[in-house]
């Protein structure tokens, strides 16, 4: 590793730092969180999904620990919010209308918005559904008629809303379609299992990061990073010290210089094991 300093540690969640069995080795982790943190390096856990399930996932651990959840939209140190980028009401309305009006509904398998307080799924979605969305969102509401919700009715700020496109649907061709339908200032980015999630433009972890950044006073070359997908790009390339696990897909292994092994064989671990 030479003579680098590193100050800040993030790394993704799924497919990355937890394994196919949606955990991690918390013993080993609470022994080198410890260490980081007494070096003063602060550790973030930068995820597609909202801050409640981080809590929960480290719920031994959060006090020492920062979050960029939803892929940015809502970032948090020492337990305040530190951004939130929330969309205009007018975007909302705009990008439900086309999610509901521009796709047949047998291509969409579920829809939800990602407020602050909560996520929110339609009363008719299927509990199957419901279950997979409360994987990754586990303060998760049913509302009436979640196409014609908006941040008033909801009394929340909305900072994302996610698609996800049914099995059968020619992904790249989709969201190509749904990217170019997108209303101005938005954008939307991969987060795996044929999922988009659309946010506000400025919205990645790179941005989310920033907010830490500023707050800490730390460079680029400070930061060490670590994910697997479309939407770890933009904190892999934001450093030297990006690191693609072995189960990351072609196009993040061919972004960064460094490598370590997949999310079940504990590749983030291994490497923050090496640096303290």
């Amino acid at each position: 590793m030479g003579n680098m300093t590193i100050k800040l540690v993030a790394f993704d969640m799924d497919g990355t730092f937890l394994n196919d069995k949606n955990t991690y080795n918390h013993q080993r982790f609470g022994e080198i969180l410890q260490k980081l943190r007494a070096r003063d390096i602060r550790v973030v856990a930068a995820s597609g999904s909202q801050y409640q399930r981080l809590l929960d996932q480290f719920a031994e651990f959060n006090s020492e620990m920062d979050f960029v959840s939803q892929n940015g939209a809502a970032v948090y140190s020492n337990g305040e919010p530190l951004l939130i980028q929330a969309m205009p009401e007018e975007a909302v309305t705009a990008t439900l209308d086309i999610i509901n009006n521009q796709f047949p509904s047998t291509d969409i398998a579920e829809h939800l918005v990602v407020g602050v307080k909560s996520a929110y799924v339609d009363q008719t979605i299927s509990q199957a559904a419901f279950d997979l969305t409360y994987h990754y969102y586990n303060h998760l509401q049913r509302v009436d008629n979640l196409p014609t919700v908006t941040p008033k009715i909801l009394q929340d700020q909305v900072t994302s809303i996610g698609v996800t496109f049914a099995n059968h649907v020619d992904f790249k061709s989709v969201i190509t379609n749904l990217r170019q339908a997108l209303p101005v200032g938005l954008s939307s980015q991969t987060s795996g299992y044929n999922t988009e999630l659309i946010s506000e433009n400025s919205v990645n972890k790179a941005a989310g990061l920033r907010e830490l950044q500023n707050r800490f006073n730390i460079a680029d070359d400070e930061i060490m990073t670590f994910g697997d997908n479309e939407n770890d790009l933009s904190m892999l390339k934001l450093t030297p010290y990006g690191y693609a696990v072995e189960n990351a897909t072609d196009k993040i292994k061919n972004s960064v210089s460094h490598y370590t092994e997949s999310n079940n064989d504990e590749g983030v671990l291994n490497v923050l094991s090496r640096l303290v």
